[in-house]
């Protein structure tokens, strides 16, 4: 089973929720050591797609492989669009890869079996009914031509909750990477003032979620979620083996992450300590 990280560092340059970026920095290093941690313990294969930043940030990390695609990314796409890198590394890494996030722990090897041995054309880590998602429209609706032409509609409810994310249809893949990159780029020039003042502003909710689920359903794909099901999220995934910290509550959850670092692998705990201590002073 073939895992993949992207790790863009650019949005990590901006304001997001009032978290200071030194401290988001040494975060995300910690999550991401913990999440490979947990891959490699559980039999994955799993390689990284970074920027050569992203890349010396976390080049400690025992990666099978590692690859400087986001390098090659537009400057002019806007940092708020946090998910630009998950596509441009699940189009480098080709169908049947799954992209997790960095803060996504896969911990038992029968929940890796089980996406290998399963049919579908796409994965997801489950559904949202997305009302939440509304606010996001403030940028949307200034310009509602960029998602309508692609067949986007940002007000319909639904999504796909894209902690984990793949694709084995190679159509529907470069249907789904070609809508994104194209909004995310039109949008990062005609909205770039409230893009540069959004700081809660999380776009890609629409782009990246909201429109896998439409375009899914448009298709007829088989899709797979690791959590089905509408409730009791919490405890299939403690009983699979799947785990997925969310927003930005997460840098208030360092102290559990480095401890469950240590326990799997005091190693890559060392290492990390080491990247880590003239970043954050935590």
């Amino acid at each position: 089973m073939r895992l993949v990280h992207s790790f863009n560092t650019r949005p990590l340059s901006i304001d997001c929720y009032g978290v200071d970026s030194l401290r988001r920095i040494a975060g995300n290093i910690w999550y991401y050591a913990l999440s490979v941690a947990y891959a490699k313990a559980a039999g994955a294969e799993i390689e990284l797609h970074a920027d050569s930043l992203g890349a010396a940030l976390l080049g400690h990390l025992p990666y099978d492989s590692v690859h400087l695609t986001l390098d090659s990314m537009p400057r002019e796409l806007h940092p708020r669009f946090w998910a630009a890198g998950k596509m441009w590394a699940i189009e480098a890494a080709g169908p049947g890869a799954v992209h997790i996030d960095g803060d996504v722990f896969i911990k038992r090897r029968s929940l890796l079996d089980d996406i290998a041995g399963s049919r579908w054309d796409f994965i997801a880590q489950h559904y949202e009914s997305s009302e939440w998602y509304e606010k996001e429209n403030v940028l949307f609706d200034r310009h509602p031509r960029v998602c309508a032409s692609r067949g986007l509609d940002t007000h319909r409810p639904g999504a796909y909750n894209t902690g984990a994310i793949g694709f084995r249809d190679p159509a529907l893949m470069e249907s789904y990477l070609a809508a994104y990159k194209g909004m995310a780029l039109e949008l990062s020039g005609l909205a770039r003032g409230l893009l540069d003042g959004g700081r809660d502003l999380t776009p890609d909710v629409i782009i990246e979620q909201r429109h896998a689920f439409q375009l899914c359903r448009r298709a007829g794909a088989r899709v797979k979620l690791m959590l089905p099901g509408d409730t009791g999220h919490g405890q299939t995934a403690t009983r699979i083996g799947y785990q997925h910290v969310v927003t930005s509550r997460k840098f208030e959850l360092l102290d559990k992450c480095r401890a469950a670092l240590l326990a799997i692998s005091p190693e890559i705990h060392e290492k990390t300590s080491r990247i880590c201590r003239n970043i954050s002073r935590e």
